[in-house]
């Protein structure tokens, strides 16, 4: 398809943040395009909770969901601050309001006269995304990436803007594929384009040399996880099939990368398990060591409840590093076949989960044949699908604009 069309073209991006994910997707397509706009909602409730002995903003202030450095030339971002407690009861209905009016308020004196909106997130991104295709006359995409729990709520939700948002977009993106046909009773025109893995951040490396620099012996098994220590990950799952997986392999390490309410119950209860002395609560990890312990790993889990893709698992491929998962509604579209890892029914399957991980330490693994794999997925092919979705739409909006002057 000719993204040339494109090249002189603006685009505007509502989201959640300016980070991870959307940064790096982002940041590829910015390179199809004149210039793109992204306005990132986050709560200032949260920046204030972090100076006071209050908890619950964790992950939703400015700094953890916009990214100050590494930005494209034309890539501009428009800090966009609603407010909102964490347990409110207003942000099921009235947030996508409050949210709508600081977009466009930050938009009235915004140089750029935008050609197509792509917004990520249903609540509250979506619906903005509706409100300014009506006022702007422009067509917009929308990006679905709720879990599979989140999306099934949002499917019974009775909130008549949050189905606007799926009823109004020129086209709905689903990332993964089971869930594109639940969302055909409200939009004609749903397509699946999966996420992708920053292929800046995560390159396979010499497994020796990393675990060199991160003080961990060549002959130490290494189970490495990581996510928001939060119940829905499974962590704490991971930790009691650890107790199994010590019975076959008693050296191997649990190290769980990521930031969290659950850190203090999950030092507890690895004492309480008796393998605090094999498990390591990282934290933040920054990209370098990140990819370190992608590539240090024996295996990778992801022990979650509920997914709508799971991206880290490719992550982790691009390093040759095979992965174990749950069926949680994602990685069964990421974990494809037995030759790059294996699924296990859900994270209270103990048994199941630590015999899984035992045959993943033992081997063997085509290191080659699982980078090759996830390479298939990396953002900038994922990119060029979703550039030729926004050729059509644009070609389809033009179409109807000269049929609707005739």
């Amino acid at each position: 398809m000719d993204h040339d069309r494109l090249a002189d073209k603006d685009l505007l991006v509502v989201s959640h943040g300016y980070k991870h994910f959307v940064k790096s997707q982002v940041d590829v397509l910015a390179e199809y395009f004149d210039s793109v706009t992204v306005c990132v909602r986050y709560n200032w409730f949260a920046d204030v909770a972090s100076r006071l002995p209050v908890s619950g903003g964790e992950g939703f202030g400015k700094d953890a969901k916009i990214a100050t450095t590494n930005v494209p030339d034309n890539v501009h971002v428009i800090e966009t601050p609603l407010l909102y407690l964490p347990v409110d009861a207003q942000r099921e209905h009235l947030l996508g309001q409050q949210h709508a009016r600081k977009v466009r308020k930050k938009l009235a004196d915004h140089p750029v006269s935008f050609d197509l909106i792509h917004c990520h997130m249903t609540w509250t991104s979506g619906y903005v995304g509706a409100r300014l295709k009506e006022e702007f006359g422009i067509p917009y995409v929308l990006t679905v990436h709720a879990n599979r729990d989140w999306f099934e709520t949002q499917l019974t939700s009775d909130n008549a803007r949050l189905k606007r948002a799926w009823t109004d977009a020129d086209r709905l993106v689903r990332v993964n594929r089971r869930d594109r046909s639940k969302l055909d009773a409200y939009n004609d025109d749903v397509v699946h384009i999966p996420n992708g893995y920053d292929t800046d951040a995560f390159e396979r490396v010499s497994a020796a040399a990393a675990r060199e620099r991160l003080g961990v012996d060549d002959d130490t098994p290494v189970v490495f996880a990581l996510g928001t220590l939060k119940p829905r990950k499974g962590f704490q799952h991971l930790m009691r099939a650890m107790t199994r997986v010590h019975a076959s392999e008693p050296e191997a390490r649990l190290v769980i990368g990521g930031q969290g309410g659950m850190r203090d119950e999950l030092e507890s209860l690895a004492g309480e398990l008796g393998i605090d002395d094999r498990t390591d609560l990282l934290g933040y990890v920054d990209s370098e060591t990140l990819n370190d312990w992608m590539n240090a790993a024996d295996v990778f889990v992801l022990p979650s409840y509920s997914e709508s893709f799971g991206v880290v698992q490719l992550e982790a491929m691009a390093c040759g590093t095979p992965v174990v998962a749950t069926k949680n509604g994602g990685s069964e579209e990421v974990v494809t076949s037995d030759d790059y890892g294996t699924l296990v029914e859900g994270p209270e399957s103990h048994d199941e989960l630590a015999d899984a991980v035992v045959d993943a330490l033992r081997g063997p693994w085509d290191a080659d044949a699982i980078q090759a794999y996830a390479n298939e997925c990396t953002w900038e092919n994922v990119c060029e699908d979703i550039a030729d979705l926004y050729v059509e739409v644009l070609d389809e909006n033009e179409t109807q604009t000269v049929a609707a002057a005739r």
